[in-house]
């Protein structure tokens, strides 16, 4: 049996919420596919406004990240993750990208390496973008954006994906620097770099 890693800051767990942050907490709860505070939200619980802008703007990226699909999203998500070397958000988004995938294989191999995995060119493109915004942010250049509209995102669809990878980009860094642990039952997935 795996022995839980311990966070580097001291957490505020559910029970010892009290006032406006209990009531974050109780959203949070209610918004969750497993009913429960995530580790990464209850370590940033001492800052309560921030916690509720951070998921505030999760919330409002990937319950609907139209135009992008869910999938795209998840794409997104796990790849900037993996990136990073995030694997708490790799982790977490890993089993959501193979629901949206409907391919639990597929999204294995994107968490790996999405370059070798057997992905459309236009997700590849896509997460070529997101990559090259996670490494090299002020290198970008209008031909990017050309790139992505020559397979088919617009405008709407690239701010979407743009705000997605540097959400991603925020999280992972909360999540890295406060060494924030998996949750019991949580199975760690195999990652690469993805530069």
């Amino acid at each position: 049996m795996k022995t839980a890693r311990a966070p580097w800051t001291q957490p505020v767990a559910p029970e010892a919420a009290r006032g406006d942050l209990a009531k974050i907490y109780e959203r949070i709860r209610a918004a969750s596919s497993r009913g429960a505070v995530s580790a990464l939200w209850q370590s940033c619980g001492h800052d309560p406004r921030g916690l509720d802008a951070l998921h505030a703007l999760y919330r409002t990226l990937m319950d609907d990240p139209a135009p992008l699909t869910r999938a795209q999203a998840e794409l997104i998500a796990v790849v900037v993750s993996a990136t990073n070397g995030c694997g708490y958000c790799v982790a977490h988004h890993g089993p959501k990208l193979a629901a949206a995938l409907a391919d639990p294989a597929l999204a294995r191999a994107v968490a790996r390496d999405y370059r070798e995995a057997n992905l459309p060119a236009r997700e590849r493109v896509l997460l070529d973008c997101a990559v090259a915004l996670t490494c090299e942010p002020s290198e970008r250049k209008l031909e990017d954006i050309e790139r992505l509209r020559e397979y088919g995102f617009d405008d709407a669809a690239i701010v979407k994906a743009t705000e997605i990878a540097a959400y991603y980009n925020l999280t992972n860094r909360i999540a890295c620097a406060l060494g924030v642990p998996l949750e019991p039952g949580l199975e760690p997935w195999e990652f690469g770099s993805q530069r």
